[in-house]
């Protein structure tokens, strides 16, 4: 295998580097599902709440626009973060 360029080699690693941020925050999110799952637990609330997804669904279209990411990128990557999220729920939640 050739050795990339240098220039590659240092957007690798500050690829590298939002990946990290990337898993600390993810980290975080899921940290506050484990309470939101307590808050549902406590209600009898169910996992999947469709109101609740398009509005975050919007909100995330809304902030990816203003920082010039396309929304439907990140409205896909978020729409699969909320499926996994929804199915961490359900499992705690049986």
């Amino acid at each position: 295998m050739t050795k990339p360029p240098e220039e590659l080699e240092a957007l690798r690693i500050e690829i590298d580097a939002a990946d990290e941020a990337l898993v600390k925050q993810f980290a975080k999110r899921f940290a506050i599902v484990d309470k939101v799952l307590a808050v549902k637990q406590a209600n009898g609330l169910p996992a999947f709440i469709p109101e609740r997804v398009e509005v975050v669904v919007a909100q995330v279209r809304k902030l990816a626009e203003a920082e010039g990411l396309n929304a439907d990128i990140a409205e896909k990557l978020w729409r699969v973060l909320i499926a996994e999220t929804i199915a961490y729920e359900e499992k705690q939640l049986k």
